[in-house]
């Protein structure tokens, strides 16, 4: 039995059903961000934000207010631990799986040593 669900932008969304939002898709859109593939960290950078646009941290009324100290810890952390370890990879050659984001089916294992 058919149960009516939810109209959104011409899609019938049926009653019960699941709904997935990819971020990644977002971020890839060149209507929200210029040149999406290229790395560029400072588009975060003083963002106007518009609807459809995805922000790590939020933004407005939510925005969180540890996001700075968060990004420096984690900067801090990032640079100790690449100057300071060797990482490879367990198996280089692990298949991708896509769902809900492209990642590797092994979880990206490695094997870290720390350099005298």
């Amino acid at each position: 039995m058919w149960r009516m669900g939810l109209l959104v932008t011409g899609y019938l969304i049926p009653k019960g059903w699941k709904v997935m939002v990819s971020s990644r898709a977002v971020h890839m859109d060149p209507e929200n961000y210029l040149d999406p593939k290229k790395f560029d960290p400072s588009r975060w950078e003083n963002i106007k934000a518009k609807a459809g646009a995805f922000l790590p941290f939020g933004a407005g009324s939510r925005f969180c207010p540890g996001s700075d100290l968060a990004k420096l810890e984690i900067s801090i952390f990032l640079h100790q631990f690449l100057l300071h370890y060797k990482l490879e990879r367990v198996n280089p050659k692990s298949p991708v799986s896509h769902l809900p984001l492209p990642h590797p089916s092994d979880n990206c294992l490695v094997r870290f040593e720390k350099l005298h």
